[in-house]
């Protein structure tokens, strides 16, 4: 007898579906389409266009999941009869290459159907998400920054669901603090990167504590008294140009903490250093922190500065290089024991004094060079050359402070004058 698609419908109707694998069921005709459990939602569509019968049944109506919308991303479904239950299919799950994760209903009940809203299948962004499949987004970013046609409680119908991750493109200049920083945070005109800098790494931490918030600001935007310049993003990491240029693979692995992968700049990378740093010890070397500097020419008390320590006591005069340098030209001329006493601004530019950087000063400190004064006018220090080489091939000339010809050099410590 063969069965009228009236008969099989009122038949899963009072079984459910759990022998619906193994069922000839030879529907058609004219009566519309199955009602029972969830066949009229993945029919119709709410949160994503009409899903096919081909993506969970074969040509005798058998439930096997083996559509390629089902499939995608690597996913292999299955149906289970005893609780009516499906898992592991793309629609709900993902599949292993998308790893949406944190999903509240990923193994649906079909019969009576479950209730799936957004975060059903996947974790809302912004908040704990427990894979890295999507960066962390800041409170009141509308999905529609990256995902074109969604908000962040309605999605796009003709996209969603559809077994490809569609983005846009955003201008990274403006919308960094999509995933990290504060777009609150009042900023100078052309300064918006520092607002997607931490405190508010991309999971939502503000301790200094985390590497991958640590001591941005401080770097970004110095509090008052600070004795160089802002240090721009790209002296220690790179600024993607795109969102998807930048995620979310590039969370995953050994630079995980980070952004991106450390990328040094021309600043910390002047006077021939080799910047690095050491994730273990969270601390990093580079000439802005004096790297170059020898144990002869003044090294200071702190040349690898820890990270995430964020106290304000290792960035001070001596804390990069002596103060006053240790060689021996630096300590005849400065030591408050030499005959001399000089102030750092006879031979540097203005502001510096022993042991401060004063506002005019910081400008020019911790710029890439050694800036010296071209001439020096007062009576007693004149003709003041920084330029010329001295015989020992040392930045340095003949001045008039000692009635003829010496020449500055970082030579080691002896006795008498260089």
């Amino acid at each position: 007898m063969r069965l009228t698609r009236t008969a099989i419908l009122l038949a899963l109707t009072c079984v459910g579906l759990a022998a619906c694998d193994a069922r000839n069921a030879n529907e058609g005709g004219s009566n519309g389409d199955p009602t029972t459990g969830a066949h009229t939602i993945h029919l119709t569509g709410t949160i994503a266009r009409a899903i096919s019968c081909g993506e969970c049944h074969n040509s005798k109506f058998q439930v096997t999941l083996e559509g390629n919308l089902a499939r995608a991303n690597g996913a292999v479904g299955s149906f289970d009869t005893t609780r009516v239950t499906c898992s592991n299919v793309y629609c709900h799950d993902g599949g292993p290459q998308l790893q949406i994760g944190g999903g509240t209903v990923r193994t649906p009940v079909w019969n009576p159907p479950s209730v799936v809203a957004c975060g059903g299948c996947h974790a809302i962004p912004g908040g704990a998400i427990a894979t890295p499949w999507h960066p962390q987004v800041a409170p009141g970013v509308q999905c529609a920054l990256c995902h074109p046609g969604y908000t962040n409680s309605t999605v796009n119908r003709d996209l969603h669901v559809n077994g490809v991750v569609n983005l846009t493109r955003p201008n990274l200049g403006t919308s960094c603090t999509a995933c990290h920083g504060d777009p609150t945070r009042v900023v100078a005109p052309g300064s918006e990167l520092v607002q997607a800098a931490p405190p508010r790494d991309r999971n939502g931490g503000v301790a200094t504590t985390l590497v991958s918030v640590g001591a941005h600001q401080a770097h970004l935007a110095p509090p008052p008294g600070a004795i160089s310049n802002p240090i721009a993003c790209n002296e220690c990491h790179g600024v993607p140009g795109t969102v998807p240029g930048m995620g979310p693979l590039a969370h995953v692995g050994p630079n995980a903490a980070s952004a991106t992968t450390l990328d040094w700049g021309s600043l910390a990378s002047a006077g021939d250093a080799t910047p690095s740093f050491d994730a273990a010890t969270a601390t990093c070397t580079n000439y802005c922190h004096g790297q170059t500097l020898t144990p002869m020419g003044g090294i200071g008390t702190n040349t690898t500065p820890i990270w995430t320590q964020v106290d304000g006591t290792q960035a001070s005069c001596g804390s990069c290089h002596g103060s006053p340098p240790g060689d021996m030209a630096h300590y005849l001329h400065t030591s408050p024991t030499a005959s001399a006493r000089l102030a750092c601004s006879v031979c540097h530019p203005p502001g510096y004094s022993n042991g401060a950087v004063g506002p005019a000063a910081v400008p020019v400190h911790v710029n890439g060079e050694i800036n010296l004064n071209v001439t020096q006018l007062t009576p007693d220090f004149r003709n003041w050359n920084p330029d010329t080489v001295g015989p020992t091939l040392w930045r340095g000339t003949a001045t008039g402070c000692h009635d003829r010809g010496r020449y500055w050099t970082a030579g080691p410590p002896g006795s008498g004058c260089f």
